[in-house]
């Protein structure tokens, strides 16, 4: 992997979002590398940037623990494939080594985004209060888009990006208290808003939220961010706030002088966002399904930040609708009588780039994922889902970030049965969770609240709200997310229950 002088060339390699190599002058894509299997060779490879990956452990990967026979020709062709395509004339001396019993990515060969992200975490932790949060900015640009966008349906990349997901939700966090440290309330708001919207018990963002409204003097906004964080955490884990929400809520009320009436508003039922103080999200729902459109008009009319200003059962009539009124947020079914969502979406998009679209489904396609993704869609729920997740998506989706519930992407790779994962050891020298413990983390990670695993555990709420305050102890986590995540970490998931 030489030019005409004789130097190196060096690979600049996405991994975060759809995979791209480029080599030189020349740009790689994703379907240009041999194929699926060999993509995802050198996905894993880059994962473990610089060590050495077993032969053994990429075909337990590939095959998902059910290798053919000829499973060791077979990866052995594929990395011949993509030493061809990404190292031509070099053989085995460019970035893709060879090593005993395996292979591995050369560090100093290769520039990987993923890698910047983590050097740029590193600098963070040792420079000074606005230069950390310079860094940690940086850091989460780099990882707005999903890790291993490629692999929608591998059951090994969606653990790889769920665990990568949690630690960019510490990371935002991380930013959003820094942003309230050095006199940027404004982004602190605005990154504590995007993490509650999919780990509502967040403390961690519940303070940065409450204080950054309060730095920026928006007090009967902080106000009914904090009645509402008080209400879930009572409801979810039988809890008040921590310290810091309890003294910043007592100077709130000194600041406001605040009457019987104002502090009934802030422990109102739908506290308005930050990011919508000055008007009310404009909705447009485009359904077929009368029944649906017409008691969801009714929830959104409920709330006093939303409000519903029409609704369609067709695309054709959704679509001029959408013209016409200009609604800043369209909730539009993926199938409708005359026609796709999608479509109807892309004719919204093209005369107004601005509106956000979430999409509602029961049945998604990796293929589909992928166009909404390119086109701008903002989220991809199931349609039978919760009511209170549809309305944080309304309030805080945006385009270039699609959300795409749990659910939908566990049903994509419910066509190909996996055997079970075998059994990690669990990391020595850890917390220890008991039997019931486990149980609830289980629950807790297939996304129940604290009501539903009590229900299916047959014990009593306030039981419940107990172990989960004992699992966030032992963790140190703060929040649901991060305890599932931590408890994957080390291999607690995988111990058996006996309880």
């Amino acid at each position: 992997m030489e030019d005409a002088g004789g130097t190196t060339t060096k690979l600049s390699i996405n991994i975060l979002g759809p995979l791209r190599v480029r080599r030189g002058g020349a740009v790689i894509g994703s379907h240009e590398l041999g194929g699926p299997k060999p993509r995802q060779v050198l996905e894993i490879l880059l994962l473990k940037l610089g060590t050495p990956v077993s032969k053994n452990h990429l075909i337990d990967v590939l095959w998902n623990g059910q290798p053919p026979a000829e499973a060791l020709s077979t990866l052995e062709s594929y990395v011949s494939v993509l030493r061809r395509h990404l190292q031509p004339g070099s053989g085995k001396g460019g970035a893709l080594r060879t090593v005993t019993g395996g292979y591995m990515i050369d560090r100093s060969m290769v520039d990987l985004d993923l890698d910047r992200f983590d050097d740029l975490l590193k600098q963070a932790g040792h420079a000074s209060p606005e230069e950390s949060f310079r860094l940690l900015q940086k850091a989460l640009e780099i990882a707005s888009v999903p890790l291993l966008g490629d692999e929608l349906l591998a059951g090994w990349a969606e653990e790889e990006r769920a665990l990568h997901s949690a630690r960019v939700a510490s990371i935002k966090a991380r930013a959003a208290e820094a942003a309230v440290a050095v006199g940027h309330p404004e982004r602190a708001v605005a990154l504590a808003s995007e993490l509650l919207v999919d780990d509502p018990i967040n403390e961690r963002a519940w303070t940065a939220l409450v204080l950054g409204l309060e730095e920026s003097g928006q007090y009967m906004e902080a106000l009914r961010a904090y009645g509402r964080c008080r209400r879930v955490m009572d409801q979810e884990i039988g809890c008040l706030p921590g310290r810091p929400l309890r003294e910043a809520h007592a100077r709130l009320l000194q600041a406001t002088a605040a009457s019987e009436d104002e502090m009934d508003l802030s422990d109102s039922e739908a506290p308005i966002p930050a990011s919508q103080i000055t008007r009310e999200i404009s909705i447009l729902t485009i359904d077929d399904h009368s029944t649906f459109t017409e008691l969801l008009t009714a929830a959104l009319d409920r709330e006093p930040d939303l409000r519903s200003v029409a609704s369609a059962t067709t695309a054709k009539s959704g679509v001029e609708q959408s013209i016409a009124l200009k609604p800043d947020v369209v909730i539009m079914d993926f199938h409708l009588p005359d026609g796709d969502g999608l479509t109807a979406a892309a004719r919204i998009l093209a005369d107004a780039p601005n509106t956000r679209i979430v999409m509602l489904t029961g049945d998604p396609t990796p293929e589909a994922l992928r166009t909404a993704a390119s086109m701008g869609i903002c989220a991809f729920l199931p349609k039978g889902g919760s009511l209170s997740t549809l309305l944080d998506t309304l309030r805080y989706a945006r385009a270039g970030n699609m959300v795409v519930h749990p659910s939908l992407v566990a049903q994509l790779g419910m066509s190909t049965p996996a055997p079970a994962p075998a059994a990690r050891e669990v990391e020595p020298g850890g917390p220890v969770l008991t039997p019931r413990e486990l149980d609830v983390l289980r629950l807790m990670a297939g996304g129940h609240g604290s009501k539903e695993v009590a229900s299916k555990l047959d014990i009593s709420l306030n039981t419940c709200r107990g172990y989960v305050k004992a699992i966030f102890a032992k963790l140190g986590t703060h929040s649901q997310l991060e305890s599932v995540m931590e408890a994957s970490r080390r291999g607690m998931l995988e111990q058996p229950s006996n309880g």
